[in-house]
């Protein structure tokens, strides 16, 4: 338990700095991304969604938008953002979206509080993942559904090399998981899979030593894996799967 405290602590005193920046939103803006995770979740009619790790808002802002007569709650550890969030739902006149802050291990919601749960490029922020989906699974209606969406583990990556260049950032990653994996985690925790779409996406490292003492250290076979490149200084992965998958609730 302390460990996860200290896992969440680093992912705070990363985030408070970056949340509301606009460099982090151009990061994480990708609108063919957002439409395709709006469309995923299109077919059902829902009454309360919560969003796990909603940052900004980038997606619960337009779930509330798309699914009015539904209540909309995101939720962050971050404090700062959640009060700069609350107060773009006033601005905007917004009546069926709520932002809270919760301590990133025990969600604060009674039992079957909700009938679809979102989680966007936070999912390998978790700390004890088996039970942050036990909670899910908790927090769901009988046939509720999750939608995760995080970039994936390469099913030959078994050295952890996309976790050991994302845990230089110190911001809290606890690891990606592989497709195999993430199946695995929810349909042994009261879940079934159902539909999925696999995108990519590619980003760049900071211009420090410590990401290119990794990449110096690990073979052609392995930068392939993700595209990995070393340009003039900034270590690249070109290509990394992302997971967008939805698990129903047994």
């Amino acid at each position: 338990m302390n460990n996860d405290i200290e896992k969440v602590k680093q992912a705070k005193k990363s985030f408070d700095h970056i949340l509301d920046s606009k460099k982090y939103a151009d990061i994480i803006k990708d609108d063919g991304h957002l439409s395709l995770l709006l469309s995923l979740v299109e077919d059902s009619k829902y009454d309360r969604i919560l969003d796990i790790g909603t940052g900004n808002g980038y997606l619960a802002f337009p779930l509330a938008e798309k699914f009015p007569t539904a209540s909309v709650c995101g939720i962050d550890i971050t404090e700062t953002i959640i009060g700069k969030n609350n107060q773009s739902v006033k601005e905007r006149g917004i009546s069926n979206l709520i932002f809270k802050d919760f301590d990133g291990l025990k969600y604060p919601f009674d039992d079957e509080s909700f009938d679809l749960i979102v989680t966007r490029y936070a999912f390998h922020h978790f700390p004890n993942i088996e039970n942050a989906i036990c909670q899910m699974n908790k927090l769901l209606v009988s046939g509720g559904r999750v939608l995760i969406s995080d970039p994936l583990k390469n099913e030959e990556d078994d050295g952890g090399i996309i976790d050991s260049l994302m845990q230089v950032k110190q911001d809290g990653h606890i690891q990606f998981y592989s497709l195999n994996e993430l199946d695995e985690l929810f349909m042994s925790n009261g879940f079934v899979k159902g539909n999925q779409i696999i995108t990519s996406m590619k980003f760049p490292f900071a211009q420090q030593p410590e990401y290119i003492n990794i990449y110096n250290g690990i073979s052609d076979q392995d930068r392939d894996l993700y595209q990995i490149t070393n340009e003039n200084g900034v270590v690249w992965v070109n290509h990394i799967n992302v997971g967008n998958t939805i698990f129903v609730k047994i």
